[in-house]
């Protein structure tokens, strides 16, 4: 028997396998300008009351000018329902007195008539 030539892709199984390599991470390289230096916290922090401040204040123009349209609409509405009530109740006085005019007023015109008609006995 022959011995075929030892292929080194193919492991024995007296070899211990290991994992593939995993490349090392770069190193950074080192900064060819200083660096500035780092922020203070108080500039790289957010200002958090200025920003809830900024939205209280868009919040609320927002809300008011919602409350301002649903006055209007509920004031025209209240205002319109008492006009009516108003109106109706003034339309029985009203139509009483045009009432208590005409009958005046055609009374007055028929006597006139009458007169002309019938002239006063001398």
């Amino acid at each position: 028997m022959s011995q075929q030539p030892f292929d080194q892709g193919i492991p024995l199984l007296t070899e211990v396998l290991l994992g593939p390599e995993v490349p090392a991470a770069p190193q950074p390289l080192a900064p060819a300008v200083e660096e500035a230096p780092a922020l203070p916290p108080s500039v790289a922090q957010p200002d958090w009351d200025a920003i809830e401040e900024r939205l209280t204040q868009r919040i609320l123009h927002q809300v008011q000018g919602k409350i301002d349209h649903l006055l209007e609409e509920r004031i025209a509405h209240v205002l319109q329902t008492a006009l009516q009530n108003a109106l109706i109740g003034m339309r029985g006085a009203l139509r009483a007195d045009l009432q208590q005019s005409l009958e005046q007023i055609v009374a007055h015109a028929v006597s006139h008539e009458l007169g002309h008609l019938h002239p006063p006995v001398q």
